[in-house]
């Protein structure tokens, strides 16, 4: 079965387009963007017209890629004051720390749930947010009635988008699975006896038809450009070998969008 990712997001849009609704306001969501790169572009064109359609007001703040650390953190805080929610848009220039910059967003902002706190606060079950990419899978897991556990689960990546809020959620939730990196030397086994692959490594293609097993459960959260097109970790023709296979584009990108603006949601209902 392959994952319909834009209407399962269209659904969840028009939830949220209800609820802000009866909100008697507009919800402000914030995105601070340093640099410029066209890829990034498109990924924030995406996020600003899902924010119009349901109804919430999506103001980019763009830096210059030479802003002074300090003075970005200042911006961030300042700029914390004045929206329901705030988002650093990633990946930074590569002179930033990126924690640095991502923990300066208050708990109570952070819908993209990427601060340290955020992410503590999540894995100590004090928050009902959800990482995006996490509620988004978990959406896709409770349409189906997929069980995890006692599952063999194999985690592709450890990026900070998917890799580490997919295990921070599991470990949550007392489950246990196999982290595959670029050191892994017997990938190929490990998906071979995976029952549910989740994967966010941005290597285009990695994962090949041959190398699964009929039946497997497959979340291919990675993108990468590729030839001027958005492409995922598992080769599309995978997906003959899955009993759930998502896309890429049109799986699980969709549906992250749609969570982080249910997070904005969550944030101004407390």
């Amino acid at each position: 079965m392959i994952i319909d990712g834009k209407k399962i997001s269209e659904e969840i849009k028009n939830e949220l387009k209800e609820k802000i609704s009866t909100l008697g306001r507009i919800p402000t969501l914030g995105i601070v963007y340093v640099g410029s790169d066209p890829v990034i572009d498109q990924f924030l064109n995406i996020k600003k017209k899902f924010g119009a359609d349901i109804g919430v007001e999506v103001q980019v703040h763009t830096f210059d890629e030479n802003i002074d650390a300090e003075e970005l953190k200042t911006s961030i805080k300042e700029l914390s004051d004045r929206y329901d929610g705030l988002l650093v848009q990633l990946p930074l220039p590569f002179t930033f720390s990126t924690d640095d910059i991502l923990n300066s967003i208050p708990l109570a902002r952070d819908v993209d749930m990427l601060s340290a706190s955020s992410a503590q606060a999540f894995f100590d079950n004090e928050t009902t947010l959800f990482p995006p990419v996490v509620g988004a899978i978990k959406k896709i897991f409770d349409i189906h009635h997929v069980e995890l556990r006692d599952k063999s689960i194999v985690v592709v990546g450890q990026g900070r988008l998917v890799g580490v809020p997919i295990m921070d959620w599991l470990k949550r939730e007392h489950i246990k699975y196999e982290l595959i990196t670029e050191e892994t030397t017997n990938r190929e086994e490990k998906f071979k006896q995976a029952d549910v692959i989740m994967t966010g490594a941005g290597s285009p293609g990695m994962i090949q038809p041959e190398m699964l097993t009929q039946g497997v459960l497959l979340i291919d959260a990675g993108t990468s450009e590729h030839s001027g097109k958005i492409k995922g970790d598992a080769d599309p023709a995978c997906a003959s070998k899955c009993s759930i296979f998502t896309p890429v584009p049109g799986g699980i990108g969709p549906l992250t969008v749609a969570h982080l603006f249910k997070n904005l949601l969550e944030l101004i209902s407390k």
